[in-house]
């Protein structure tokens, strides 16, 4: 039988013949036995009795039983001959050294079947088997022993010792806790009531530097003392005396709400104007819902018939409006107005809109005899605290909705109100109020007529010059415009060239007529671009350089047909002048460290000023120089100097051995 063979085949009963053939009973030990004769095969059937789960693995065939006396077919001469058969070992046998463990806990399906047959019986002259464990399931395979072996730890590993909370850790504990709460209550008790040194710097009107005494102050003796001095010297080398100024177009204790008398009070709606087909607005209970809805604003869209009365009513209340999608429709109400806006919008009217929202009386100052003394551009970190800017929004909203429908004076007051409120870091810090602010400007140029296109340019601009000399407050200004439109960009132009040139009378006029590049040339000579290293403001210096830098432009290049090769050939040449001045004054812009930050600025604008007018204002790049370190031109008067050199050169390198090809 293989050995891979069914388990059900141990089971089987042997034949009926197979038993009357066997060999005789063991309980006749003393009967001789005879060897059969040779035809006749001996033939060993397998035991009757049943098998149990004691009995061994079924897996393997047992050896049969024999009995104590030999068998009648063997001679007593031929039993001593016979060499003992290697009798085969069961499956479950143990073997001494194994890792066999023991499975006396192991559970096995095959423990549910009843037994089957009987127990065998064992003679004691019977041969002797391998004993198998008691209990043991003949039935299951054994499996490996396996126990998890623990490896002791390396003595090389660092191991964190346990905190042990014991008396003294619980001490310790206890003191750092009341040292935390005594340095808490120090604290407390400084900052409610500051202490000399902190109030006199707060009260004491001199510089940074007096002040710093106060606070480094020492006592008489102290090892410090000497130490307090040096400290102060270097703070003072390596400080910034001067501060960039900054303009607040809002007062900055303004604190008046819509509802105070001193900016006037809410209109109420005029009931008597709405008749006719504006009948509708007349009761208050559906007034709101009529205006959210959109109906004012579609039956003005169809018949153009807005009552006076109702048009200056929504005019006053839009700023003042908290609801937004009724600010919104009372906008679009507005924005369809323009007959109404032409005749009831002026310039007395824009300057009382942000006169109730709070602004100075000094950036509202039109008048020719504005004086500039006394102006304070101090630098501070929270001009306006809390402060709600919806109001702002909604008359910057205003200005653009009916920027079609206004005259030409009022078009020129609302531009240069706007240019002074951008100088306002208000409208850079706040998204939202820098949108409003390019979208009122965008409206208002684009509204400007072409045939007033320069009186406009030249009332603003000089507007701005008069107002603020400051050269980095007016670049404040300058940039606020955006340059989404062409108009907007030459109304950028032609301010910039006011502010370097010092000439309000150049906005009147294009600047292709009257800008050229030795005019810069001849600026730059002036007293303001010059680099003092003691006396030099660097912030002015940076936003004269941006100033500068939208001045140039393009550079108005002659190309096309308004220039010949000598006319271009000497307007590049005017164009590495000026980078060649720049190239100077940033030369003698020394700055150390980060504590420079205004020096840094300003040379890092002129070194951008420089690569634009070799890259974008020249007609071509600059020539570059040569391997050799000749610098080529842009004719052949070069030339012949060049090739003098190549031939010296060659020469060279044949008298020596050498290629004369150059590496």
């Amino acid at each position: 039988m293989s050995k891979n063979g069914n388990i059900t085949s141990f089971f089987k009963r042997a034949p009926k013949d197979s038993q009357s053939s066997s060999i005789s009973a063991p309980s006749q030990p003393s009967q001789s036995l005879t060897a059969p004769p040779p035809s006749q095969p001996v033939s060993y059937s397998p035991p009757k009795a049943p098998f149990s789960s004691s009995s061994p693995s079924p897996s393997r065939p047992r050896s049969p039983r024999l009995p104590s006396s030999p068998p009648p077919f063997l001679s007593s001469q031929a039993a001593p001959s016979l060499k003992p058969q290697p009798q085969p070992r069961a499956r479950d046998a143990i073997i001494q050294g194994s890792d066999d463990e023991d499975e006396d806990d192991f559970i096995s399906s095959d423990d549910d079947l009843p037994p089957l047959f009987s127990k065998p019986t064992t003679s004691s002259a019977a041969v002797p088997i391998p004993s198998a464990r008691k209990d043991a399931n003949a039935c299951v395979t054994p499996r490996a022993k396996r126990k998890a072996i623990a490896f002791h730890s390396s003595p090389l590993s660092i191991r964190k010792p346990k905190h042990k909370f014991d008396m003294k850790a619980l001490l310790k504990h206890a003191e750092a806790e009341n040292a935390i709460e005594e340095s808490e209550q120090r604290v407390a008790s400084v900052m409610s009531r500051p202490s000399e040194p902190v109030a006199a710097v707060k009260k004491a009107p001199g510089s940074l530097h007096d002040n710093m005494l106060n606070v480094l102050s020492e006592d008489d003796g102290s090892q410090n003392e000497g130490r307090r001095e040096k400290v102060l010297r270097a703070v003072k080398r390596t400080g910034e005396d001067v501060e960039r100024k900054e303009y607040h177009f809002f007062d900055k204790d303004d604190r008046r709400s819509a509802d105070d008398s001193s900016i006037g009070a809410r209109q109420p709606f005029p009931k008597g104007a709405a008749t006719g087909v504006w009948k509708f607005l007349a009761p208050a209970k559906t007034r709101v819902e009529s205006f959210e809805d959109g109906l004012a604003y579609n039956v003005q869209f169809k018949l153009r018939n807005l009552p006076d009365e109702i048009f200056i009513w929504v005019l006053h209340e839009t700023p003042f409006e908290k609801s937004r999608k009724l600010r919104e429709e009372y906008l679009r109400l507005l924005g369809v107005c323009p007959s109404h806006a032409g005749e009831y919008i002026s310039e007395e009217t824009i300057v009382q809109f942000f006169r109730r929202l709070g602004a100075s009386s000094r950036a509202l100052d039109f008048g020719p005899q504005a004086s500039r003394a006394s102006r304070e551009y101090e630098r501070q970190k929270e001009p306006y605290k809390q402060r709600d800017w919806t109001p702002l929004r909604s008359v910057l909203g205003i200005l653009a909705g009916t920027a079609r429908g206004l005259e030409l004076p009022v078009l020129i007051r609302g531009v240069a109100t706007l240019l002074r409120l951008g100088m306002d870091n208000l409208v850079r810090e706040d998204p939202l109020i820098q949108t409003d602010h390019e979208d009122a400007m965008l409206n208002l140029v684009r509204a400007v007529p072409d045939a007033s296109w320069n009186s406009f340019c030249g009332a603003v601009c000089a507007s701005l010059y008069d107002h603020v000399e400051e050269a980095c407050l007016r670049w404040d200004a300058v940039s606020s415009i955006p340059i989404t439109n062409p108009c907007l960009i030459e109304l950028r132009r032609r301010l910039a060239i006011v502010c370097v040139f010092d000439a309000p009378q150049r906005a009147s006029t294009r600047p292709e007529d009257h800008f050229s590049m030795r005019a810069v040339i001849d600026q730059l000579e002036a007293d303001k671009f010059i680099v003092d290293r003691h006396n030099t403001d660097y912030y002015e210096l940076a936003a004269l350089t941006d100033l500068l830098s939208v001045a140039i432009g393009d550079g108005n290049p002659p190309l096309g047909g308004r220039g010949s090769p000598e006319t271009i050939k000497q307007y590049n040449a005017e164009v590495d002048e000026v980078a060649r001045r720049l190239k100077i004054l940033y030369s003698n812009i020394h700055e150390q460290g980060g504590a420079y930050a205004s020096r840094l600025d300003a040379k890092t604008k002129l070194k951008d000023l420089e690569r634009k007018l070799h890259h974008a204002t020249r007609t071509r790049p600059p020539p570059k120089e040569s391997v050799f370190g000749l610098r080529t031109s842009e004719d052949d008067a070069a030339r012949p100097r060049q090739q003098r050199f190549m031939q010296r050169f060659l020469a060279k390198g044949a008298a020596g051995g050498r290629p004369k090809t150059p590496p």
